[in-house]
C-alpha cells in the first residue's frame, strides 16, 4: 500500500495535469459593463487569466491602453475595477505572476503553452503578417466564452 506522501505527491500530479495540456476553461461572468466597454477593441478577457494587482494597474492606466486612447465614464471604470478584483486570478497560474507590461501574452505560463506546443511549430510566430498573439479568437474558436481546450484548437496556416 502506498505511504501517505508518495499518494500525496500522485494525487497533486494527477490534478495537475489538465495544465500541461491546456484544457482550460476560465469561464467570464456576465457583467454588462466589462462586455460593453472592453469588446468594443478586442473580445474580453477572462478575469481569471490575471491577478487582481494587474488588473488594478491595467485600469489605473487608463485613459492609455496598449497605445489606444480609451475614454471610460469614472464611475463605469471604478465597477468594472471592483469586479474584475472580484474575478480575478481564477485560473491558478495567473494569481502566481504579473506578467509584463500586464499582458497576458507575457505570462510565464501563456508563452510554456504557446511557444513550447507541439501543435504550433516555431515559425508561426516568425512569419510577417501573423496574427496577434494576443487575438485567442484566431485559434481559440470559444475564447469569448472562456474555453481554450486544446483539443478544439485550430492553427491558422
Amino acid at each position: 500500500m502506498m505511504n501517505r506522501k508518495k499518494m500525496s505527491v500522485l494525487l497533486l500530479c494527477m490534478s495537475l495535469m489538465h495544465l500541461s495540456h491546456a484544457q482550460v476553461s476560465v469561464p467570464i461572468p456576465s457583467f454588462s459593463p466589462y462586455i460593453q466597454q472592453c469588446t468594443v477593441c478586442h473580445h474580453a478577457y477572462p478575469p481569471g487569466l490575471l491577478s487582481a494587482n494587474a488588473w488594478q494597474q491595467l485600469l489605473a492606466d487608463m485613459p492609455a491602453h496598449f497605445g489606444a486612447s480609451v475614454m471610460v465614464n469614472v464611475d463605469t471604470q471604478q465597477e468594472i475595477s471592483e469586479w474584475l478584483q472580484k474575478n480575478a486570478g481564477t485560473y491558478p497560474p495567473s494569481a502566481q505572476q504579473d506578467p509584463p507590461q500586464h499582458r497576458i501574452t507575457q505570462s510565464d505560463w501563456w508563452q510554456n503553452i504557446h511557444r513550447n506546443s507541439k501543435k504550433i511549430p516555431g515559425s508561426f510566430w516568425k512569419k510577417p503578417m501573423r496574427l496577434s498573439a494576443s487575438q485567442c479568437s484566431a485559434c481559440h474558436s470559444q475564447a469569448a466564452i472562456g474555453e481554450f481546450d486544446h483539443k478544439t484548437v485550430k492553427i491558422p496556416k
